[in-house]
C-alpha cells in the first residue's frame, strides 16, 4: 500500500502544475490606455489656432477601434472662451456608427452632457479633462469597428476647440486605433466638410476589458501534463 501511494504523488504533482500555468499564462486584465492622443497627455502647447464649437458648429472625428472590446473613460480636450466670456458651457458628446464612408449612420448610440467652466485666457490655452458619463460612459466600443464621436456645445460663438501648436497628429500606437476622419458642420448637422489640415487637441482614454485566454505556455504545459499523467496511468 505505501508504495502505491508513492508512485501517485508524482502524478497530483505534474496535474497541479498544470492547472496553475493554464491559468496564469494567456490572461489579461483591464485597465486604462491613451486610444487617440496629440497632446502628449496636455503637454503639447495649445494653440489659439481655432474652430468654434457652439450650438450650431459641431465637429465629430471617426476612427476605428482597435483588437479588444473598449469603453471611453475620459477625454482631453484643449478649448478657450472669447474675450470676456470665460463661464459655464454645456458640452456634449455624441457616438454614432458609420456608413462606411466616415459618416453618421442613425441615431446616437450613446450621449454625455457635462458642465464645464472654460477660461478666457489672454495667450495660452488650458486643457480640459473630462471623466466620462452618461451612456457614453457605460457604453462597451466593439474591436475592429468604426465610430464617430460628435462634440457639441450651447455656446453662441464664444466656445472655441484648438488645436495644439504644432498641429500634431494623432498618437494611436499604444492602442492599435486608426483615426480616419475629421469633419465640421456650421449648419447644425446639415452638411459636413472635411477638415484634412486641422487637428483638435485631444486625448481620449479608453478602458479595455482584457482579452480572452489565448493559448500559450499554459496551454501546451497541460497538455504536456495531461500527456504525462495519461502515460503513467498506463504503466
Amino acid at each position: 500500500m505505501k508504495n502505491s501511494m508513492m508512485r501517485r504523488r508524482p502524478e497530483i504533482h505534474i496535474l497541479t502544475v498544470a492547472f496553475v500555468a493554464c491559468t496564469t499564462a494567456g490572461s489579461a486584465t483591464a485597465g486604462v490606455i491613451s486610444a487617440i492622443d496629440n497632446t502628449a497627455d496636455g503637454t503639447n502647447n495649445a494653440a489659439q489656432a481655432w474652430k468654434s464649437l457652439t450650438a450650431t458648429n459641431w465637429t465629430y472625428i471617426s476612427f476605428t477601434v482597435g483588437t479588444r472590446d473598449v469603453t471611453i473613460s475620459s477625454m482631453k480636450m484643449a478649448m478657450f472662451a472669447s474675450s470676456g466670456n470665460a463661464g459655464s458651457y454645456d458640452l456634449t458628446w455624441e457616438l454614432y456608427a458609420t456608413d462606411g464612408l466616415d459618416e453618421l449612420s442613425g441615431s446616437a448610440l450613446a450621449t454625455d452632457t457635462q458642465s464645464e467652466y472654460i477660461d478666457a485666457p489672454s495667450s495660452n490655452v488650458d486643457y480640459y479633462d473630462f471623466t466620462t458619463g452618461g451612456t457614453l460612459g457605460a457604453y462597451t466600443m466593439q474591436a475592429g469597428t468604426t465610430y464617430a464621436l460628435l462634440f457639441k456645445s450651447n455656446a453662441g460663438s464664444t466656445l472655441s476647440w484648438t488645436r495644439t501648436g504644432g498641429n500634431h497628429a494623432y498618437d494611436t500606437s499604444s492602442s492599435e486605433f486608426s483615426v480616419d476622419a475629421i469633419r465640421r458642420t456650421t449648419n447644425s448637422g446639415g452638411t459636413y466638410s472635411l477638415l484634412s489640415d486641422f487637428n483638435y487637441g485631444w486625448q481620449m482614454n479608453v478602458e479595455t476589458a482584457g482579452s480572452s485566454v489565448v493559448p500559450g505556455l499554459g496551454g501546451m504545459a497541460t497538455i504536456a501534463g495531461v500527456g504525462l499523467l495519461g502515460r503513467r496511468r498506463r504503466r
